[in-house]
């Protein structure tokens, strides 16, 4: 894009010198006037670097100008003792009476073109009365610019009574309603990174009646709005399909901001892709060992963070470039379409998003990685703390900056404050809808954060709930994923680990204790069944090795003699498949050895007499 000086396109044009037809015509006469006028490079560098400063500077010395106030508090207008003293008096006063009649009377002066005129309609008193008259055609026509612009020709919503005050509908208890008013608000329009309100008020210059104008720092705004918000000098030299507009945006604005953002997208794409280039040379070329240990592997290391933060990287920086420019945060750049800035805004807070759910997820399988999977068997309970803090704190810290991207987002569309009173005004009704409704959802994330600190439970461990034996596979936001032992997934809310009774079979620590049951002959020989018993137990590698086999007789019944047996392991599962591999030994030793051993069922017969 050509920047042209705004003060050379201002400057007084001979009537004899024709008007280009292209841009390339108008650039090219430009550049011939500045060489003409013998402009030295530094005036030029001045005058294209720093346009917004010529205005801004006599904007500065004027907003802390006499606004002409008396001092006296009156509710229903703002005392003056003069208003638009450098103005010309009108033979026949203009229709200020009410805010709708205010606002109808500056549309109707601009319609007609009689923007001097209109001026009666704006509170000029911060500028000096010298300069009132030379100014007030060009301050309301960029004032018309910015109520048309931006949509605050609001009629329907003023009201047309002098005091401004809105007669309440029946039951309407609003604190606006039903009030005098001595300003009202037609809306906001923002500038940068804040919103500039845009009031009309009620004044009062000494005996004469109340009138409706727009407020003395609206029009000492003016300036500084239109500056990012005005048209291109060379819009009117586009063809005339350029200029349509839809949704409030031309067709040459919605083809540059694209241009802008692919313009940006391959600046953050290179960017990465330079900064990953150099990451891993530099580790290849410091940390040559890196090929034999794989202590800096692309798919643990540095390398891998940049290669997964590349494409969001790249839209996060593209959207806030977008952002900068939509928002007039180039100084030496005109605001391009401006509308667009809340889609923007929704695009930079997505892929910011999106760049931090990548970060959290890559630093918690980078900790899964090296803290973790390099545990040996014999950590096996740090290793399910450690996996069960990973599992919900990832998602724990998810769930946040989702939520704070939502409250960030919203911010560009809604006043926090105002709604943050809002809630605490209805915090009776919608705390009570919304905490029966979501009662469920938000009990059951309260409940894994519980989960996470407390531990009543942690992944691997071995559960025995509804009389099955699981083993916790996952820990989600609102539910735990338990796997059987043939394979069947349940799925339990988060909320009955803390309710309910959990028979948690490796909570202190995965050793287990199993129970083999043997039933038996009265007249077997126990003696040598529990040698064979022990000598089983202690041959089997799934044994821990330190706890000592025990086989006692615990009871009888009218048929048999119960044998209580037990084994240990280093875990539930170890344990478990011990218990079955002894007791089928014990079986086939039983039968083999000590037929005559097996439990059998008697029957005795009395001779009749």
């Amino acid at each position: 894009m050509l920047l042209i000086p705004t003060g050379f396109a201002a400057a007084e044009e001979p009537n004899n010198i024709r008007q280009p037809d292209t841009f390339m015509g108008y650039a090219e006469q430009k550049i011939a006037r500045i060489k003409d006028k013998d402009v030295s490079v530094s005036e030029m560098v001045e005058e294209v670097f720093d346009p917004l400063e010529t205005n801004a500077t006599p904007q500065a010395g004027y907003l802390q100008g006499d606004e002409q106030l008396t001092g006296e508090y009156n509710e229903s207008y703002y005392a003056l003792t003069a208003l638009n003293e450098g103005m010309p008096p009108l033979a026949k006063s203009a229709n200020l009476s009410t805010p709708l009649a205010t606002l109808e009377f500056f549309q109707s002066a601009v319609m007609k073109q009689q923007y001097d005129l209109a001026a009666y309609a704006l509170n000029m008193n911060l500028l000096d009365k010298e300069l009132q008259r030379n100014r007030s055609i060009e301050l309301s026509k960029r004032l018309d610019f910015l109520l048309s612009k931006k949509d605050l020709y609001v009629f329907d919503e003023l009201p047309d009574r002098p005091d401004g005050l809105i007669e309440p509908p029946i039951g309407n208890d609003s604190s606006v309603m039903g009030v005098p008013r001595r300003s009202i608000q037609l809306g906001y329009i923002d500038y940068r990174e804040r919103r500039v309100p845009i009031y009309l008020q009620h004044v009062r210059v000494g005996d004469n009646a109340p009138i409706w104008v727009f407020s003395a720092q609206t029009v000492g705004n003016i300036d500084n709005l239109y500056e990012q918000y005005r048209p291109a000098q060379f819009e009117r030299y586009l063809p005339v399909w350029m200029k349509l507009r839809f949704f409030g945006i031309a067709i040459w604005e919605l083809v540059a901001l694209v241009g802008f953002f692919l313009f940006t997208m391959g600046l953050g794409w290179l960017f990465s892709k330079a900064t990953g280039k150099i990451i891993s040379r530099y580790i290849t070329n410091d940390y040559p060992e890196a090929t034999i240990n794989h202590s800096f592997d692309s798919s643990n290391g540095v390398v891998d963070l940049v290669s997964k933060l590349t494409v969001p990287l790249t839209f996060t920086i593209s959207f806030s470039l977008v952002f900068t420019l939509v928002s007039g945060g180039f100084p030496y750049l005109d605001a391009v379409a401006s509308s667009t800035r809340p889609i923007i805004w929704i695009g930079l807070v997505l892929s910011a998003m999106w760049l931090g759910i990548r970060v959290i997820n890559f630093f918690a399988n980078r900790y899964q990685n090296l803290q973790i999977e390099n545990l040996a068997d014999e950590h096996f309970d740090k290793e399910r703390i450690r996996r069960t803090y990973v599992s919900i704190f990832r998602r724990v810290f998810i769930f946040v900056m989702i939520l704070g991207s939502i409250w960030i987002g919203l911010s560009e569309f809604t006043n926090i404050n105002g709604l943050g009173k809002t809630l605490l005004t209805s915090a009776g009704i919608a705390g009570a809808v919304i905490g029966i409704a979501a009662q469920p959802i938000l009990g059951n994330i309260m409940a894994g954060i519980q989960v996470a600190i407390t531990q009543p439970i942690r992944i691997g461990d071995t559960v025995m709930i509804e009389k099955e034996w699981t083993t916790i596979e996952d820990l989600r936001y609102t539910y735990a994923v338990l796997k059987t032992w043939d394979e069947r997934r349940l799925i339990v809310p988060m909320r009955h680990f803390i309710t309910e009774i959990i028979e948690n079979w490796s909570h202190t620590e995965s050793h287990q204790t199993c129970v083999v049951y043997l039933y038996v002959d009265f007249g077997a020989d126990i003696t040598a069944i529990r040698q064979k018993y022990i000598e089983f137990v202690k041959e089997h590698t799934l044994w821990d090795g330190e706890t000592e086999p025990e086989l006692v007789a615990v009871s009888i019944s009218e048929t048999a003699t119960e044998l209580r047996g037990t084994v240990a392991s280093d875990s539930p599962l170890n344990a478990w498949a011990l218990e079955c591999a002894v007791r089928e030994q014990m079986l086939s030793y039983i039968y083999q050895q000590q037929k005559s051993s097996l439990p059998t069922e008697r029957l005795t017969f009395k001779a009749n007499d």
